[in-house]
């Protein structure tokens, strides 16, 4: 029959057996992980990255909008620009002068 030491090296070879077993699967287990938390960061960093996108598009629009208004503001500061817009926009005249306007046609 079996002797006790072929015994004990048949147990110690489903010990083994039985540890790689234990370890491939927590090695498993662990890659699964690994990889959908990197699947996720993946996910999550794109959607960063087109937010940030949007963001410098309207941060370029904002700067453009930005630098218009000082040109705005340094306009207004000047009296001729004033008083141009204000012919132009509320019809105003000057000393002297007199406002013409012109019919609407009709279109017939």
């Amino acid at each position: 029959m079996h002797s006790p030491l072929e015994r004990s090296h048949q147990n110690s070879k489903k010990g083994s057996r039985r540890r790689r077993r234990i370890l491939s699967m927590f090695v498993l287990c662990f890659v699964g992980w690994a990889g959908m938390t990197f699947w996720n960061q993946a996910d999550l960093i794109s959607e960063k990255v087109d937010r940030m996108h949007v963001m410098e598009q309207k941060l370029a629009e904002t700067k453009k909008v930005n630098e218009q208004l000082k040109l705005e503001i340094t306009r207004l500061n000047d009296d001729e620009y004033i008083e141009q817009r204000a012919r132009k926009d509320f019809q105003m005249v000057g000393e002297g002068e007199t406002l013409f306007i012109a019919p609407e046609s009709s279109g017939e």
